[in-house]
């Protein structure tokens, strides 16, 4: 059985074109939200919650997993080393499914290899500018920008009660919580940036897959500045940048 690592839309794509070619996979991600966007099928196993290094071997074992591709999202580190030690551990196959970078040059865009130095930039760029600051880089990272003013600051995050319970907590009110699932078009990306007059785009590179040309073509329509994090460091042993590639791989030796 093919282990995907999962929880994106390239994940979801991939698992499916391996089923259509009649093979056994055992589909994770950290939520039911992508699990649920996948249809049964007698072939398919989904599991959902957190994996640390031990029960990723606990998997491999259950399920008799021969292979494991990582599809994880691009700023998911910890999956992917447990992920990577426990393959190497349990003697299996491990790939990592990476998209492409998408960093634009332009002096318009800046990319920092952390939330704080892209929160500090922030700080005092609000000084400067009447414009706000839109956040799309997920619930996980918000304490990383506390310091920012909270009645110029929007965010954007998953729709879930977990999600909006930690935004609230951290002081964020309502109006300023736009609790959407993406990728968006060029056109809603705009239609946000201009309802709330955002000066400021705070992002992940995460690829073609993850909407970033279309966030960028918005930002740039409305004359707002972007700002890139970097994607962490990760020692992949072997990496694929295609859905197609994965499969072929996949197919080839297993």
């Amino acid at each position: 059985m093919i282990l995907v690592l999962g929880g994106t839309l390239d994940s979801r794509i991939l698992t499916e074109l391996l089923l259509e070619e009649g093979k056994e996979v055992c589909y994770s991600s950290l939520t039911n939200i992508a699990t649920d966007q996948i249809a049964e099928n007698p072939l398919l196993t989904k599991i959902s919650g957190q994996l640390d290094a031990g029960t990723l071997r606990e998997t491999i074992t259950i399920y008799n997993i021969n292979l494991c591709i990582d599809a994880t999202h691009p700023y998911a580190r910890e999956i992917s080393e447990n992920a990577i030690w426990a393959c190497d551990a349990m003697n299996i196959d491990y790939i990592r499914l990476e998209r492409s970078s998408h960093i634009d040059e332009g002096s318009d865009i800046i990319a920092y290899h952390t939330y704080e130095d892209a929160r500090d930039y922030l700080i005092g760029a609000m000084g400067k500018s009447d414009r706000n600051i839109l956040l799309t880089t997920g619930s996980r990272q918000l304490e990383a920008f506390e310091g920012l003013p909270k009645d110029r600051t929007y965010i954007r995050v998953l729709p879930t009660a977990g999600v909006l319970k930690k935004c609230e907590n951290l002081g964020y009110k309502p109006r300023h919580i736009l609790a959407l699932q993406g990728p968006f078009s060029v056109e809603m990306n705009v239609a946000t940036m201009k309802e709330y007059n955002i000066g400021f785009v705070v992002t992940k590179d995460s690829g073609d897959v993850g909407g970033i040309p279309e966030k960028v073509a918005a930002a740039r329509q409305v004359d707002a500045k972007i700002l890139f994090i970097r994607r962490p460091a990760v020692a992949y042993p072997r990496v694929i940048t295609s859905v197609e590639d994965a499969v072929v791989c996949a197919l080839k030796n297993h």
